[in-house]
């Protein structure tokens, strides 16, 4: 590779590489989707080496490259370890650190420098945590900072799981700051006095520009302080669009709690609850009632988990249903029987703004017919209807798994011979009861008929093309273009295949899909289960490359 600082390079690459917001842009491209969006307070699950030797790797590259890819390299931190060793009056002493001198020393141009491109801090105390600060270490920051911010760019922060007296706890009055939007508390310190009395009102004062809360526990340790200052704290935060309470498992949400909430959210625009009563009973009839139709005027999202089984939870009081964009069902015993979704679709079928249903089976165990799950797609009009995991149950001898049955349901005509549900987005399960696994066949029937449908997830088995001893090519020869082609735009598939691919079902397959699903844009592998089997997704690479060579060509009106 050519140095980009050397002479005689041409004027449009010095004037390339002398952009340094264009270098930004690129570099900005090797940091995690994660941690670039500014919405997403769970930032934990990002961090990782791979991007960070990337940009250092880079840095190294040229002087042209070394400040953008630096800038790009400490917009995230694990840990403020690494920022604080380069001050040059930190010292290790007996295994604390301690500061001497200036904190504004001229040698410490590279920390300041740095300090300023932090965008985004996860304290996690089970992972890199920072280093112990002294007492002493404390009072010289606090001193010298002199109510300035110790991250003066940082947007968001989250902590996991920090210690009551940690030195998070300690830090978090220097790091708190008017450009802080985005705060996340995980872990079981929601349940302890020191987070209501002293960690969320310090936050809630000391980060006015906040946007975005979130506050999670999947823990069972009862959180009763959080109830009675949660909505006095929020009170003062006007900017706050967005609030996260996944708290599913500490059954001690009191009645008047969600009543005593909403009013002080004036401003917000995305609601997600998972906060229960104790045995999921009391909010649906309490006494209380919203004030006024001025509340939660601005929201456009609200998302409720139940955890009633198939049924919507009674912990949350019917003005607030009315509101619901989502539903989300967490279900622990399978449902084989007859109309077991009745009660739950009865009360969806009341709620105008519902978009989204999503069912989550507790474990694999867990089986569902899709007979159960015809009346929401029948009966709801859903953009998204999901079933994240579990097994669905398909009876043998009958093609498509089950996947036909939802299709049907989804996509059924009125008289007219009009769609009248306009679900965009389906998710079914990877697995099948009796192993029975769609088809190539049901890719043709969905692309027949699932008109308007945008994203599809689906298992298959590409071994079987059909009943009857269909072939790839006797589904080619039988397709008959339809009045509408298929909308899909991504598939997502697990194969289940029982033998091994012969070299020319590669060219058929990606001409098939080609085929039957010409707006197309992306084939790939689902990867959210570790439990399946990838023994062929590089196979399907393959096929995908194959159809994306044809759709180009297609597209450019050149023959394969």
């Amino acid at each position: 590779m050519a140095n980009p600082t050397s002479e005689g390079t041409g004027s449009t690459q010095e004037m390339f590489f002398g952009r340094r917001e264009i270098l930004n842009l690129i570099f900005k491209i090797f940091v995690p989707i994660q941690l670039q969006a500014a919405t997403e307070p769970d930032i934990t699950t990002s961090s990782g080496v791979e991007w960070r030797k990337q940009l250092l790797n880079l840095a190294l590259v040229s002087r042209a490259f070394s400040d953008p890819a630096l800038d790009c390299l400490w917009t995230h931190l694990d840990s403020l370890t690494p920022l604080l060793k380069l001050h040059p009056g930190m010292r290790d002493i007996d295994g604390l650190y301690y500061f001497i001198g200036d904190i504004d020393d001229p040698k410490a141009a590279k920390f300041h420098r740095y300090a300023r491109a932090v965008r985004s801090i996860a304290f996690n105390a089970g992972g890199n945590t920072t280093h112990p600060i002294s007492l002493a270490g404390m009072s010289w920051l606090g001193q010298q900072l002199k109510g300035r911010a110790l991250l003066p760019g940082l947007q968001r922060v989250q902590f996991k799981d920090p210690n009551c007296d940690s030195v998070h706890m300690g830090l978090l009055p220097l790091i708190l700051s008017p450009s802080i939007e985005t705060v996340g508390f995980n872990g079981s310190f929601l349940s302890a006095n020191t987070f209501h009395t002293y960690s969320l009102p310090i936050v809630c004062g000391g980060a006015p520009q906040l946007k975005h809360l979130l506050l999670e526990d999947y823990g069972v340790v009862s959180h009763t302080g959080i109830w009675g200052s949660l909505p006095t704290f929020l009170r003062p935060l006007q900017r706050l669009e967005s609030l996260t309470l996944l708290l599913p498992n500490t059954l001690s949400m009191p009645t008047a709690f969600l009543y005593q909430l909403i009013p002080n959210l004036r401003n917000i625009t995305s609601l997600y609850l998972d906060t229960h009563t104790g045995s999921h009973s009391g909010s649906r009839n309490s006494v209380f009632a919203f004030g006024g139709t001025g509340e939660l005027q601005c929201l456009t999202s609200l998302e409720l988990v139940n955890r009633s089984g198939p049924n919507v939870c009674p912990c949350y009081p019917a003005s607030l249903l009315k509101r619901a964009t989502s539903m989300v069902f967490h279900i622990s015993t399978s449902l084989t029987g007859s109309n077991q979704s009745r009660q739950a679709i009865e009360t969806l079928s009341t709620m105008k703004n519902l978009k989204t249903v999503k069912i989550v089976p507790r474990t694999r165990e867990v089986v569902i017919a899709p007979d159960n799950l015809k009346g929401f797609l029948r009966s709801l009009s859903l953009e998204t209807f999901e079933i994240r995991g579990g097994t669905l149950f398909a009876e043998n001898g009958v093609c498509g798994g089950g996947l036909s049955v939802l299709i049907d349901a989804a996509y059924a005509q009125d008289g007219e011979g009009t769609i009248r549900r306009p679900l965009r987005s389906l998710h079914t399960p990877i697995w099948r009861h009796t192993y029975h696994f769609p088809p190539i066949r049901t890719l043709v029937d969905i692309a027949r008929n699932a008109i308007g449908l945008h994203h599809l997830s689906l298992c298959i088995d590409s071994t079987w093309i059909g009943p009857n001893n269909q072939t790839l090519k006797s589904l080619m020869e039988t397709w008959e273009e339809p009045a509408v082609p298929s909308t899909l735009r991504h598939l997502e598939i697990a194969d289940f295949r029982t033998s091994n691919f012969e070299p020319a079902e590669y060219r058929d397959l990606a001409r098939l899909l080609d085929t039957i699903f010409p707006n197309l844009e992306s084939l790939t592998m689902i990867d959210h289960d570790p439990s399946r089997d990838k023994k062929w997704d590089e196979h399907w690479k393959l096929i995908e490359e194959y159809r994306r060579m044809r759709r180009s060509l297609r597209i450019h009106g050149l023959s394969f």
